[in-house]
């Protein structure tokens, strides 16, 4: 049996999310989550896991849904996310294949970087074409061997722009890699197609 924890700011919504489980996935196990003070939404979990998904209070895509996913969530969706919406973030979280954000959401973050820094998200992280090219194989699950052989490179050089992201987007895991840069909208983050990417293994790994 698959158990879950839900948690969130208000009683309504945090029903709301838990009748919407049930009614999608009959036989869920729903037990109250321990709820995070600064948690601005609903936070549903996989127990067992470190997955878990987001669904912020309000309407249309903020920073709420952006720093959910910086912080590590699989999925964020708003109040205005559509039932197909919430199957593939849980499908996200549930089955631990890929992550899932909303189109609507990206195209917001990467407005939001653009009107801040007048620039391209991969811009402003000052990412190559290179390093965009790893970054999104990595968001697709490749390995160091796999994103070798794609790109016709040796695994040292791999290694050695996987560590120029990592201190580019300060991150020392390819989990924290993926969350920082999808907090900056740069695209190639938000790939996932393939198979996860290990949430253990290390930038340089």
């Amino acid at each position: 049996m698959v158990s879950l924890t839900v948690s969130g700011p208000g009683t309504m919504l945090h029903a709301m999310v838990a009748a919407l489980i049930r009614e999608t996935h009959p036989g869920t196990e729903i037990q109250p989550g321990a709820h995070a003070r600064e948690c601005a939404g609903v936070h549903v979990g996989l127990l067992g896991t470190s997955r878990w998904l987001f669904i912020s209070t309000t309407h249309g895509p903020a920073a709420d849904a952006v720093q959910a996913l910086s912080s590590g969530a699989c999925a964020a969706l708003t109040l205005d996310s559509s039932p197909e919406e919430f199957r593939l973030a849980m499908k996200a979280l549930l089955e631990g294949e890929r992550g899932y954000v909303p189109i609507e959401m990206v195209r917001w973050m990467a407005g939001e970087a653009l009107g801040r820094t007048g620039a391209g998200p991969s811009a402003r992280a000052g990412l190559t074409a290179r390093e965009r090219e790893i970054l999104q194989l990595v968001a697709r699950g490749h390995s160091n061997a796999e994103i070798a052989h794609a790109l016709l490179i040796s695994p040292n050089t791999v290694r050695t722009h996987l560590h120029a992201l990592s201190v580019k987007l300060e991150a020392t895991s390819r989990t924290r890699m993926l969350a920082n840069a999808r907090a900056l909208a740069i695209p190639e983050a938000f790939e996932f197609e393939g198979r996860p990417t290990d949430t253990a293994e290390r930038v340089s790994a």
